[in-house]
């Protein structure tokens, strides 16, 4: 496992009382209990400055373009021969 920084978070007694409970019907310690919860509750989330949400956005918009597997024949016409 990789070493592990300390944080500090607040929360109120009676989430931490259930925390506690689920932590210790899992046989797991709390840390370990909230580190998988704020794992899961970032999973998929991207850091990219928004760019993976501008894609996201504009991708329907070219739903309808089909890939290619030549781009200069796209660029410079079929059958076209380097000079």
């Amino acid at each position: 496992m990789p070493r592990m920084r300390r944080i500090n978070i607040v929360i109120d007694p009676a989430l931490d009382d259930r925390l506690e409970l689920e932590a210790a019907a899992r046989g797991t310690s709390k840390s370990a209990l909230v580190r998988e919860c704020v794992e899961r509750g970032l999973h998929g989330v991207r850091h990219d400055n928004d760019l993976w949400s501008m894609a996201e956005v504009l991708e329907p918009l070219f739903a309808h373009v089909e890939a290619v597997d030549d781009i200069d024949d796209v660029i410079y016409g079929h059958g076209s021969t380097s000079a």
